[in-house]
């Protein structure tokens, strides 16, 4: 081989070799930011049935560097219905996005569920079966509207700024109120809890496969209902707004599904928490005695309710009968609607029975 002949291969060497690496640099890309950090207002509501509201509120932080390619997602949301059923879902969030792998913590197993992200571009990914549909300014930026059903999105170079679910009268919003550039990242600032990995095979959840559990969030949940709905929709050629009263409260039902499991298992433990609290305070001789006997009615009352409980000042007279008769009233009400919530079938049934 001459001394050109072997100048060319060395050139064509490393002139792939660039090409492969600026190939690998396109596929790990996911934002057309270096690094930076987006801080969100998260909102939502609505009526799952006539007698049950749902409020959301929360905040959520957005962290990344390397393009993207390692990214902290975090959210603390407070899930409230009120009315019939008064419920808070406290949801806790904390998900990595590192290379090709999403790490979603589970804060109640203390274990981190590994995903891999769909091969492909992550811009083309996040706006899926949508529709660009112009332009809107938030926290300072123009994004780009992306809409489907059921879901609206805003994307600056690949950064979601506005996330909208919407259906059937209940929506989820999670919206940037600061964006933020350049700034100073280090390797604590994108960790997540040293927990075991549980790799994870799906990617997605079904709500038709009944072995699965829903996700937490009602954003997901919104998602997960709105693609089958959609489904359904076209496959029986039905437009939504001839959607009929009955079909539309399946839809809402599975909406409230997490909601209804998490009421159905709480009420019969309620129930049986005052009862033993009550014959406690029956034998109480003193206020200290009688706050011990309604700690863990406390404890239950205050996981699913804003509601502040007073302790007991005073176990004499009047103010004990008071607490007895109260005791006495709550028992019989909820006793007499046992029946009727555990042969209910759905949110519907329940927010009937407990009006």
């Amino acid at each position: 081989m001459s001394q050109l002949s072997k100048i060319k291969m060395i050139f064509l060497f490393f002139g792939l070799g660039s090409v492969m690496l600026f190939s690998n640099e396109a596929v790990e890309k996911k934002f057309d930011v270096e690094k930076g950090m987006v801080l969100y207002n998260i909102s939502g509501g609505g009526k799952l049935t006539n007698d049950v509201n749902l409020t959301i509120t929360g905040k959520g932080k957005l962290r990344f560097k390397d393009w993207g390619v390692v990214a902290l997602i975090e959210e603390d949301i407070e899930e409230i219905t009120s009315g019939a059923i008064n419920n808070i879902n406290k949801v806790h969030r904390c998900a990595k996005l590192e290379d090709k792998h999403r790490l979603d913590v589970d804060f109640d197993t203390k274990k981190i569920l590994e995903r891999k992200i769909p091969k492909g571009n992550f811009q083309t990914y996040i706006t899926k079966d949508l529709v660009k549909k112009g332009q809107e300014e938030i926290a300072g930026h123009m994004c780009d509207i992306w809409e489907g059903y059921g879901v609206r999105k805003c994307i600056y170079k690949g950064i979601p700024l506005l996330v909208e679910n919407y259906l059937l009268g209940v929506y989820y919003q999670k919206k940037a109120t600061l964006v933020t550039f350049n700034i100073d990242t280090t390797a604590s600032s994108c960790s997540i809890p040293n927990y075991p990995v549980e790799k994870f095979a799906l990617f997605k959840t079904s709500i038709k496969t009944k072995t699965k559990k829903l996700p937490k969030e009602l954003s997901k949940i919104l998602e997960i209902v709105a693609e089958d709905m959609n489904k359904e929709l076209i496959n029986s050629k039905i437009l939504e707004d001839n959607i009929t009263p009955k079909q539309k409260r399946v839809w809402l039902d599975k909406i409230g599904q997490n909601i209804f499991e998490k009421q159905k298992e709480f009420l019969p433990q309620f129930l049986l928490s005052m009862k033993k609290a009550r014959v406690c305070l029956q034998q109480a001789d003193n206020w200290i005695q009688a706050n011990t006997c309604v700690e863990d009615v406390i404890q239950l009352k205050a996981e699913l309710t804003k509601d502040k409980q007073n302790n007991i000042e005073q176990w004499k007279g009047e103010e004990k009968i008071k607490v007895l008769d109260q005791f006495d009233e709550n028992i019989f009400l909820l006793e007499s609607k046992m029946k009727c919530i555990r042969s209910s079938q759905n949110i519907t049934d329940l927010s009937t029975c407990m009006k």
